[in-house]
């Protein structure tokens, strides 16, 4: 008896120190499958991996480069990019400036509109540092990406084919030069007379000054041509603010000889004119402030590795003007757009 009892209390002993020594050694026990684990945090997708792009541009002192930033927000929103910034200034020292710190951040491109061709020292700061420049209406002598900008001198040639045509080559027309605008004026006006030359020279033409790309230098310039001229047709007009005022006079002085009157840029105001005069054949050449949004669909575009078809040898993107009329002016109207 006394065996069996010791047999016992043994087999009780070792069943009870096996036991505890089970709770202080890790058990077996696969891992739940993590679908089964709750998560407190989803995972997140990682960043992507296209750099930062960034618009350097001058400050809007005027509606059509109020309407250059206006559409670069809007592509900025559109392409749905996180990565996206827009930096303005009030001169070239400012611009550079900004470059500089751009070059600094390692941004992955920027787009440039410059103050001044003199932002090619800064510039090619940008280029030395491995990062893509696309240039904007502006050029400046460097070795950039892409240049991408409208036609000024298409737009005086489709508008001297569209006055031309109109008139059936015959008549007198007031052309408007504003040379605070440099090259812009300068080129549009070289457009249209190489047109009217060669396809139209049974065409009289008459040269009228503008002090600068307004409603209201464009009312005084013309109410004097109205008085020293009695018999007008048409009115080629480099700038669709200038073709407002141009419009005004017009209407105040109660002429009703002048049947065509052109502009150019891509003004919403003057789009709205365009499609509710009736008296008068209202047209525009588009320069359009919307370029801006290819320029940076383009720097997108680029950085996720794609292919640019659009440029040429130069890598030139030179957009041609389309000539907006009561026909399709409503495929050009932007309700939010300062220009």
């Amino acid at each position: 008896m006394k065996n069996l009892i010791a047999l016992v209390t043994i087999l009780f002993a070792t069943l009870f120190f096996v036991g505890c020594s089970n709770n202080d050694t890790p058990t077996a026990t696969p891992t739940p499958p993590v679908a089964d684990v709750p998560q407190v945090n989803d995972p997140v997708a990682p960043p992507s991996e296209i750099g930062e792009i960034v618009v350097v541009n001058p400050a809007a002192q005027h509606g059509w480069m109020a309407g250059v930033l206006y559409f670069a927000e809007e592509a900025g929103r559109e392409l749905g990019l996180s990565n996206f910034r827009i930096l303005t200034s009030s001169n070239i020292a400012e611009q550079a400036a900004q470059l500089d710190d751009l070059i600094a951040q390692n941004v992955g491109a920027i787009v440039l509109q410059p103050h001044t061709y003199e932002i090619a020292i800064a510039a090619e700061r940008v280029i030395e540092a491995g990062i893509p420049l696309i240039l904007f209406n502006r050029y400046a002598d460097v070795d950039y990406f892409a240049y991408v900008a409208g036609s000024n001198f298409q737009m005086g040639a489709e508008s001297a084919r569209k006055i031309g045509q109109g008139l059936g080559g015959e008549g007198i027309v007031i052309t408007v030069a504003n040379p605070s605008a440099g090259s812009t004026s300068a080129v549009r006006n070289e457009g249209f007379a190489s047109v009217m030359d060669a396809e139209f020279p049974n065409i009289t033409r008459i040269e009228m000054t503008v002090a600068n790309f307004t409603q209201e230098a464009a009312l005084s310039s013309m109410a004097d041509v109205l008085v020293a001229n009695p018999h007008i047709d048409a009115i080629f007009s480099i700038d669709d603010e200038t073709s407002l005022g141009i419009l005004q006079a017009i209407r105040e002085s109660g002429r009703t000889d002048i049947q065509f009157i052109s502009g150019g840029g891509g003004a919403q105001t003057y789009f709205r004119q365009i499609y509710e005069e009736d008296g008068i054949t209202l047209f525009s050449a588009t320069y359009s402030p919307r370029m801006m949004g290819d320029a940076i669909r383009l720097a997108h575009r680029m950085l996720n590795g794609e292919t640019i078809t659009e440029l040429d040898a130069d890598n030139q993107w030179i957009i041609p003007p389309t000539i907006v009329t009561r026909d399709n002016v409503s495929n050009f109207f932007a309700d939010g757009s300062p220009y």
